[in-house]
Order: C-alpha cells, then structure tokens, then sequence
C-alpha cells in the first residue's frame, strides 16, 4: 500500500483467493476505460448479419442487372447475406426456364467470391436465391 501511494496510483487486488492474495500497482480508472473501450471494440465486430432483399424482375435489362448486382456486392461486403427474389405475375409463370437464366447472370455478376446459400427455389409464383461471401 506504501508504495501504491508514493507512486500516486491504486492498489488493485486481483485474485483474492490465491494464497497469498495477488495485487497489482495500477491506475484504476485508467484501466476501467481500457477495459470499457475493448468491450466497446467487441461489441461493434461482433454484429449480427441480416438479409438483405434484393428484388430482379422477369424482364429485366443488362445495365439494370448489372445495378442490383453492385447493390448486393455492396450487402455482401458489408457482412450481410443477399436474398433475391423474382415474382412472376400472369403470362410469366408458364417461363419458368427464363428466370432461372435471369438468376444465372446475376449470380455470374456477384463473382467468384460468392457462396450459394439457396439454389434458385421456385415457391409459388415467386423464385428466391440466398448468397453470401465465401470466407
């Protein structure tokens, strides 16, 4: 203790059952905001992923593909997982083969670096897809 004061500093005691009982010379308020700033390091990487929708149509364009595509390039980078969807309305449902080459070329313009989560799923007059960054 005498020498915890002539340092101008706290006495801390670290493990009191240890025997004898082990104490450390440290400022204490100094390390209760190290201690709170990792807590706070850890709890920003420690967010959770969400899905992001990104929603193509059956008659879609190249340059308006391309834009999705960046979009959900921008959701993957960002640690999220990318759900697509198409839903068909009237003639379109009787194509089903057009979407599944709709879903084929953006995924091809996603890159290499992305994981397939969920083939293409045709759930009633809706296709939904999942994709998230490979690792």
């Amino acid at each position: 203790m005498r020498q915890a004061r002539e340092a101008g500093l706290d006495l801390v005691e670290v493990s009191p059952k240890a025997e004898p009982p082990v104490c450390r010379i440290l400022d204490y308020g100094q390390w209760i905001y190290n201690q709170n700033k990792l807590q706070q390091k850890a709890k920003v990487k420690s967010r959770k992923s969400e899905i992001k929708g990104v929603r193509l149509t059956y008659n879609m364009g190249n340059h308006d593909l391309e834009v999705r595509a960046n979009q959900a390039i921008k959701f993957l980078t960002q640690g999220d997982r990318v759900k697509t969807e198409i839903i068909l309305k009237g003639r379109q449902k009787a194509h089903p083969e057009k979407v599944k080459e709709i879903m084929l070329k953006f995924q091809e313009k996603l890159g290499a670096n992305i994981r397939v989560d969920q083939e293409p799923l045709r759930e009633g007059n809706k296709f939904t897809a999942l994709y998230s960054l490979k690792k």
